[in-house]
């Protein structure tokens, strides 16, 4: 480009005012043919629409031309803005006003690459010029002119959507999202076979036999939930044969909470046998807090989920609860647990009043459920019924590990 830098400094706004004068008169859209030959021709294609293609008839200045279809190696368009431009630039003055003036212009007639071009001559001329910078898309940090996209791409960083993350987060991201729909699909298909399976017929077969090839992880949560609404025992068991056949810490949970707490002798059974199927060091912990219950048939019953699972983590917890002391409220003349009517002195069957309050009580209470585990776990032929002394001096003679640390689940 000639330099002008000697010219007054309101010139290139004249030029400027020319081009946008001019430009109600360009030329409509033309398109450069680049020949096989190497060669190049500028003009309008009259027939656009032909197909097959055999000829390009091109309107140029000097008349139409007709190109045989293997003459033109490749067609560009040549927008009428890019062609005004190409006449203009040489009229341009070479200063920072008149890149300014070309860039501004290029801006509003949707010529990018162009635009980019002078803004960047500025900054060869003047680099801390703020319009520039700003136009280009830098901005300023730590007393630098950045990029942001090229500087957050240099972190590491990719787009996603409108924010900037590392990859490995949209990747765990995108990971949710499939686990999400998955999960999705999951709950609308055991709501089919739920309905399935209480219609009866062939439906309630095709229903069960699915549910029992079930062992998508994915799966886990719609079955949970399922089971949760479910009251019907038939189903009932045939979801937790589902749960079984699902290996995930959420399933391991809820089979190992049925066990010890479903009051169906049957399902508790089967919750049981998925239990004693899979790696059961979560239920076992679970099981072992159960045993400090207020309850005690809790107690026996995670006991003898604990027998059936034979962890050697629950030797000592289960002789610490062999016997366990519960509280009861009594009122005089009743069995701890119970509540019953005093008769009056006469012998009459009237409620006596004014008799003491009730007050609490503790018991220690033997768990016959909890010995019975507790000889399944060691398979020894010995038995100290009920004394906890007697049963860890003979534990600790047989120098068995004491401690079986389950913090690793």
């Amino acid at each position: 480009m000639p330099s002008h830098s000697h010219n007054k400094p309101h010139y290139a706004s004249l030029i400027i005012a020319a081009m946008i004068t001019m430009g109600s008169c360009v030329v409509a859209q033309a398109e450069i043919f680049h020949l096989s030959s190497g060669g190049t021709v500028e003009g309008k294609l009259l027939n656009p629409d032909e197909s097959p293609r055999s000829t390009f008839q091109v309107q140029t200045d000097s008349g139409t031309l007709v190109l045989g279809r293997t003459t033109v190696r490749e067609v560009v368009a040549f927008s009428a803005q890019l062609k005004q431009y190409e006449e203009f630039l040489p009229r341009m003055p070479d200063t920072i006003e008149g890149q300014f003036q070309m860039a501004k212009w290029c801006d509003q007639n949707n010529l990018p690459e162009k635009r980019d071009y002078h803004y960047n001559e500025i900054l060869k001329r003047e680099p801390d010029n703020v319009e520039a910078r700003k136009a280009l898309g830098y901005e300023r940090f730590r007393n630098k002119w950045i990029i942001r996209e090229d500087w957050m791409l240099s972190q590491g960083f990719v787009r996603d959507g409108g924010r900037w993350r590392f990859p490995q987060d949209v990747k765990l991201a995108k990971n949710d999202q499939d686990i999400e729909y998955q999960q999705i699909e999951w709950r609308k298909q055991v709501k089919i076979w739920r309905s399935w399976l209480k219609r009866g017929g062939e439906k309630a077969q095709e229903a069960a036999r699915e549910l029992q090839k079930v062992n998508d992880p994915n799966a886990g949560l719609a079955v949970i939930e399922t089971l949760e609404d479910e009251n019907v025992p038939a189903v009932r068991e045939l979801l937790v044969d589902a749960l079984s056949n699902i290996n995930t810490p959420q399933t391991t949970m809820a089979l190992v909470k049925l066990a010890a707490n479903d009051p169906n002798d049957s399902l508790r059974d089967r919750a049981t046998i998925g239990l004693e199927k899979r790696d059961n060091q979560v239920a076992v912990s679970y099981l072992i807090g159960q045993l400090k219950s207020s309850d005690n048939q809790v107690v026996n019953r995670a006991a003898i989920v604990l027998g059936r699972l034979k962890h050697p983590a629950s030797i000592l917890p289960l002789m610490d609860a062999l016997v366990t002391t519960h509280k009861f409220q009594v009122t005089r003349g009743t069995q701890p647990g119970r509540t019953n009517a005093a008769f009056d002195s006469n012998g009459g069957g009237g409620m006596s009043f004014g008799q003491e309050k009730p007050r609490i009580i503790e018991q220690d209470l033997q768990n016959q459920g909890v010995r019975v585990a507790l000889k399944q776990v060691l398979e020894e032929e010995v038995d100290y019924n009920f004394d906890e002394a007697a049963w860890k001096t003979w534990f600790a003679n047989k120098k068995m590990p004491l401690n079986v640390d389950l913090r690793r689940d």
